[in-house]
C-alpha cells in the first residue's frame, strides 16, 4: 500500500499512481497544449513584425526591442516548464493520487516556473517604460516618474526572485521532502506576492501616460485614440486579475498540485499576452510600409471640418511633436499631431 506525501495510506500501487498522474487531467493537458501553440504562433509572429518594423522600416531598433526579445524566451521558458509539469510533474492531478517522486518534480516546476515568470514580466515592463521614456522624456515630471516606475519594478523582480530561489535553507528543502531539517518562508505568500504586484504595475503602466496626453492640444477624440494605443500595450492586465484569482486560493490549500492546474492556463494565456501587446502599437507603421492605401483609407476624416482642424493643428506642430508621433504611429484621422 503506498501512502501520500502528507502521511495517508492510498490504495494505489506506484505503478497504478503514475497512471493516474499522466489521465487524471487530460482536458488541462490538452487546453494548455493548443493555448501554447497558438499563443506562441501569434506572440511570435507579433515580436518578428516589431523587429522588422523597428528595425528596417523605422531604422531604430533599441533596448527596448531587446528587452522584449528577453521577455520572450523567458515566457518560451515559462510555458515550457508548464507543459512539462502537465505531462510529469502531476500538475492538475489530486496531491494524494501522487507519488513522492512526482510531487518532488512537481515542486521543482512551480520554483523553476515562478522565478523565470517573474523576470518574463519584468523585461515585457521594462520595455514599455523604455518606450514611454523615449516619448515623454522632454517632460521633466514624467522622465521621472518613467525612472522612478523602473526601478521598482526591477528592484521588486529581483527581490521576489531571490525569495523564491532561497525561500527554504537549505535550498533543496523547496522540493524534497526526505529533508526534514531547516526551514521555509511561506512559499505561497511569495507566490501571492508576485500576482499582487504584477497587477500593481499594470495599473501603473496604464495611468502614466493618460495625464501627459490629456494635455496635449488635440482633440478629444484624437486624445482617447492616442491613450488608447498607449495602454493597449497593458491589456495583460486583464489576465493579470484573472490569474492573481486563481492563485489566492494556493495560500490555504491542501491540494496544491490540483488547485494549480486551472491557474497554469491563465499563466500560458499571459505570458503570450505580455509580449503581443506591447507589439500593437507598432502595426499601423507595419502596414502604412506595406500596404499604405488600407492606412490612407482608415485615416480619411469623415468630416470636412475636422480635416480643417486637424489641418490647422498640424502648422503649429513642431518637428518634435511630428517625431514623436510619427515614432509610435499613434495618428488617428488626419495624421501626424502628436
Amino acid at each position: 500500500m503506498a501512502k501520500s506525501p502528507t502521511g495517508a495510506p492510498t490504495l494505489l500501487g506506484s505503478n497504478e499512481l503514475r497512471e493516474v498522474s499522466e489521465k487524471s487531467a487530460p482536458k488541462l493537458r490538452t487546453a494548455n497544449e493548443v493555448i501554447v501553440a497558438v499563443g506562441l504562433a501569434f506572440s511570435t509572429s507579433f515580436l518578428i513584425m516589431r523587429i522588422y518594423t523597428r528595425a528596417r522600416i523605422m531604422k531604430k531598433f533599441g533596448c527596448d526591442d531587446i528587452l522584449l526579445i528577453m521577455a520572450w524566451i523567458f515566457s518560451l521558458g515559462t510555458q515550457a516548464i508548464i507543459l512539462n509539469a502537465y505531462a510529469h510533474a502531476g500538475l492538475g492531478v489530486h496531491i494524494d493520487e501522487l507519488p513522492v517522486s512526482t510531487i518532488q518534480t512537481y515542486e521543482k516546476c512551480v520554483l523553476a516556473t515562478s522565478t523565470i515568470y517573474i523576470f518574463a514580466l519584468a523585461f515585457a515592463k521594462l520595455a514599455l517604460l523604455v518606450l514611454y521614456y523615449q516619448l515623454l522624456h522632454i517632460l521633466p515630471v514624467w522622465r521621472y516618474t518613467i525612472f522612478a516606475v523602473f526601478f521598482i519594478i526591477a528592484g521588486y523582480s529581483i527581490a521576489l526572485a531571490l525569495a523564491l530561489i532561497f525561500a527554504c535553507h537549505p535550498i533543496q528543502k523547496a522540493w524534497d521532502i526526505s529533508v526534514t531539517t531547516g526551514s521555509c518562508i511561506n512559499r505561497q505568500g511569495a507566490y501571492l506576492a508576485t500576482a499582487c504586484t504584477n497587477t500593481a504595475s499594470d495599473i501603473a503602466l496604464i495611468i502614466i501616460p493618460i495625464p501627459a496626453v490629456w494635455n496635449l492640444k488635440m482633440p478629444l477624440g484624437q486624445k482617447l485614440a492616442v491613450i488608447g494605443m498607449f495602454t493597449i500595450g497593458c491589456l495583460t492586465i486583464i489576465t493579470s486579475i484573472v490569474r492573481l484569482a486563481t492563485l489566492w486560493p494556493l495560500v490555504t490549500s491542501k491540494d496544491p498540485t490540483y488547485e494549480l492546474g486551472l491557474a497554469g492556463i491563465f499563466i500560458n494565456i499571459e505570458a503570450n499576452f505580455i509580449i503581443m501587446c506591447p507589439c500593437l502599437p507598432f502595426i499601423r507603421r507595419f502596414f502604412r510600409y506595406h500596404a499604405p492605401r488600407w492606412i490612407r483609407d482608415s485615416d480619411r476624416s469623415p468630416q470636412g471640418q475636422s480635416d480643417t482642424s486637424a489641418a490647422s493643428q498640424n502648422k503649429t506642430s513642431t518637428p518634435a511633436h511630428v517625431q514623436r508621433q510619427d515614432d509610435i504611429e499613434m495618428s488617428v484621422n488626419m495624421g501626424d499631431e502628436l
